[in-house]
């Protein structure tokens, strides 16, 4: 199995996020992979922004959110055909309304904790890697969505949550010796602490997450895709 992580401006929009895939589905028919993926170009910092509007008592917090969902349903409209868009709509609703859940709370206490901030802050990785997901199914039938939240256990240091490894290694090796698809595509930069909250690995993160799991898995290679050209 091989490790392939996409960031950057490879998943910046709809066009190079269909090369990305292209290259995904080229290497499936040699090789397993886990294929690890960032948030959509400037989303983290959206979500950043909109838990620091919302804390300090700013109505504008609903208007960034409005523009989060508004690039991810963007680019589920360009990447997956309308007869396949009804769940995975569902899913990102169903994100959104957290999300927005958790910023009116943060509106009404005039406060965001370290932990609400990590929880806000990875949307963007769990909102694209699901879209991704799906499109990707689209190239590969045989290929499957895994939270890295299931799999990647850390202390509760929210903002730059520390690896459990003996705990982390053992989930992510079982995981995949026990594995069918052959691919998996996981969201980077989330984690969960031991006892189940939202964890962020810190900026960049999303590598870091590809090497865990190329670790975990003992990947013969693990490559970092930062621009797709």
């Amino acid at each position: 199995m091989i490790v392939l992580k996409f960031g950057g401006t490879s998943v910046a929009n709809a066009q190079n996020i269909s090369k990305a895939i292209e290259i995904v589905a080229q290497k499936s028919q040699e090789n397993k992979l886990a294929v690890v993926v960032s948030a959509f170009s400037g989303v983290t910092d959206l979500l950043i922004l909109a838990g620091k509007t919302a804390s300090s008592k700013d109505k504008n917090y609903k208007d960034i959110v409005s523009q989060i969902e508004k690039k991810h349903k963007e680019v589920i409209d360009e990447l997956i055909p309308l007869s396949e868009q009804s769940e995975i709509i569902d899913t990102i609703n169903s994100n959104i309304n957290h999300l927005k859940t958790l910023l009116d709370g943060c509106y009404l206490l005039g406060e965001l904790s370290s932990r609400t901030a990590d929880i806000v802050a990875g949307f963007g990785e769990l909102l694209s890697s699901q879209i991704i997901a799906v499109a990707l199914r689209q190239k590969v039938s045989n290929s499957t969505f895994k939270d890295s939240r299931e799999l990647i256990i850390t202390n509760s240091n929210f903002g730059k949550a520390s690896v459990d490894f003996a705990v982390t290694n053992k989930l992510v090796a079982d995981y995949f010796q026990s594995n069918t698809n052959q691919v998996v595509l996981l969201p980077g930069f989330i984690a969960s602490s031991a006892d189940g909250n939202t964890t962020t690995l810190g900026r960049g993160g999303s590598d870091y997450t590809a090497a865990i799991i190329a670790a975990g898995a003992k990947s013969s290679v693990l490559e970092i895709w930062t621009d797709v050209n």
